[in-house]
């Protein structure tokens, strides 16, 4: 019986959603706005100055210039009293009284008082920044709170870290191959203007009484638990392992050490004699398990109490996908081993090797051996067979190989995808391609289709790879100065604004192209900006991804770009361009 009476109420609740859904906008003769149902009967009096449709069984409406939600009844459930109410997820609204943002329910439940400067949309991961105070202030044509307090909200408006930091800020800045962190996520510095959101989780973020810069900045976890405190040291990474990377920098002078979140103590692990922003090679590199490599006279790899427990090395590689460290030896060799420092001894003591790139990938290792470079698996077993001038590392398992000064490709069973006889090959930027291209002796690339195992007869000076079965393509006739472009075209950086109606590719020959699919028909044969290659690409599969008129491919362009263009005072616009 129980059962049965959740059942009905669960059918009551999913008809009056839907009953709301089925509700119409109408307006009377003054003017007014209300609901009727499908058969034009009024089932909310026209009463309202605006109304917007039933969405979850429940509408914003508006009266006197202010704004609350009705449900499909049209009983008031969040009073009219805001200036302003939008969707802010699924779950919620924004309520907007003034200049103060707040969060309400669909069933009109105020989650957060309009008490906030700013409540920025939720980012992938369901995170926001709130802030309380501040001074609105303009930045590059975009506003941020000047000395507001900042926090962050989850996706349901709960608080994880109360507005009270002039500086928030998060580990956006990836170190990778960038000296002198190399690996690592670093603080990155934000206005928080008002239109942005965040980037990260938030697992971890830095926090700052100073709002302009991240030096000396503190750590705080996703919850607002303080695991370090601010003014300790110049630069910190993100934590790993429970342990912080920190840098602390003096005028002629960089140290570097790590901080242990749990026991509150820090190490020197390094002292390089240059400022920091002369060092150009990597220092120390952060926990990941229990080791972490520090640079010297040599590198060498230290526990978590700063013990060396491996010295003497010349060069480092580091997969965080295979969890696989390589370290060049006095003799030459490569010694692997794992993140908690047990030895992998059949994957050490070739001359060369190369970790799988990504996440998925198969553990297929290039490795060099007597002069020739072949492939192994993890238990050291030979996978392709030792007969390379160069093997490199298998990409979305896809293995680039050499052999008599041309390059092919292979699969990580020894297949071959494409035979070694190419001046030059692109390497795959997604999982399963099909699609490659080939550079021959006559320094043009081709597209090559393993799926028919045909390559085009056209060739391209420069390409890139197919990305949802398109690729962007510089025809060889293409020349620096004989191309011209219209003002739609020609939409890129320091050039916006400018007032010609046409101008010569020149420098920018390098960032247009055609479009092409992949059965080498030229989709879009007038010349495209990278910066807005996916935009053209998308509005082309709106259209069923046929052929397109001329004219049809002029409007694409001018639409895509409408944002960023723009025209002298005294210009006289065609109707095509006034119509975008």
């Amino acid at each position: 019986m129980k059962l049965k009476r959740i059942l009905s109420l669960m059918l009551v609740l999913i008809a009056l959603g839907m009953q709301g859904q089925d509700l119409k906008i109408i307006v009377d003769k003054k003017g007014k706005v209300g609901y009727a149902d499908q058969n034009g009967n009024e089932v909310i009096k026209c009463q309202y100055e605006g109304a917007q449709p039933f969405s979850d069984g429940v509408a914003i409406v508006s009266k006197s210039g202010k704004s609350g939600i009705i449900d499909s009844k049209g009983t008031v459930i969040l009073p009219l009293k805001y200036s302003q109410i939008l969707p802010w997820n699924k779950e919620l609204y924004l309520i907007k009284d003034g200049k103060k943002s707040g969060l309400a329910s669909h069933q009109g439940k105020i989650v957060l008082p309009a008490n906030y400067t700013l409540i920025s949309k939720p980012n992938c991961y369901g995170k926001a920044l709130i802030a309380l105070g501040g001074k609105a202030t303009p930045n590059e044509k975009k506003t941020y709170m000047a000395n507001a307090k900042y926090g962050i909200i989850d996706s349901k408006g709960n608080i994880l870290i109360k507005p009270e930091y002039k500086g928030l800020y998060e580990f956006s800045y990836d170190g990778k191959d960038i000296h002198p962190y190399h690996e690592g996520m670093r603080l990155g510095f934000s206005y928080h203007n008002t239109v942005d959101t965040l980037i990260t989780d938030c697992s971890y973020v830095g926090y700052s009484k100073n709002g302009s810069n991240i030096y000396e900045a503190g750590i705080l976890d996703g919850n607002g638990k303080l695991l370090l405190k601010e003014g300790l040291y110049s630069f910190v990474m993100q934590p790993q392992s429970g342990m912080v990377r920190y840098y602390t920098v003096k005028k002629k002078q960089t140290l570097c050490g790590f901080h242990n979140i749990d026991s509150g103590k820090a190490f020197l692990a390094a002292t390089f004699d240059a400022y920091f922003n002369d060092i150009n090679y990597w220092t120390h590199g952060d926990f990941i398990g229990d080791i972490a490599p520090v640079n010297g006279s040599s590198w060498s790899f230290i526990d978590k109490t700063g013990k060396q427990l491996r010295t003497g090395y010349t060069s480092l590689k580091h997969s965080q996908t295979a969890g696989l460290w390589a370290a060049k030896n006095s003799s030459g060799k490569w010694d692997v081993f794992d993140d908690s420092n047990n030895d992998i001894t059949a994957l050490s003591g070739y001359s060369d090797i190369e970790f799988p790139k990504h996440s998925g990938d198969k553990e297929i290792f290039s490795v060099l051996k007597d002069g020739m470079y072949g492939c192994v698996n993890r238990s050291g077993d030979i996978v392709v067979p030792f007969e390379y001038e160069r093997v490199l590392a298998n990409g979305y398992d896809v293995i680039p190989v050499k052999k008599d000064g041309k390059w092919g490709l292979l699969s990580p069973n020894n297949t071959c995808i494409i035979s070694p006889e190419f001046e030059d090959i692109t390497l795959p930027s997604e999982r399963n391609a099909k699609h490659f291209w080939v550079k021959k002796s006559d320094l043009l690339y081709y597209h090559v289709n393993t799926l028919t195992n045909k390559i085009s007869e056209q060739g391209y000076k420069t390409i890139s790879n197919f990305k949802n079965g398109v690729a962007l393509v510089v025809p060889s006739n293409m020349k620096v100065g004989d191309t011209q472009v219209n003002r739609a075209q020609l939409v890129v950086p320091n050039t916006a604004k400018a007032t010609i109606d046409t101008l010569t590719i020149s420098k920018y020959i390098g960032s247009f192209g055609y479009l092409l699919n992949t059965d080498d028909v030229l989709l879009f044969d007038i010349p495209v900006s990278t910066l807005y290659k996916y935009k053209v690409i998308e509005e082309i599969q709106k259209r069923g991804g046929d052929a397109l008129t001329e004219s049809e491919k002029k409007n694409i362009l001018l639409n895509v770009t409408r944002e960023n263009r723009s025209y002298g005072l005294k210009e006289i616009l065609g109707e095509e361009e006034w119509n975008y």
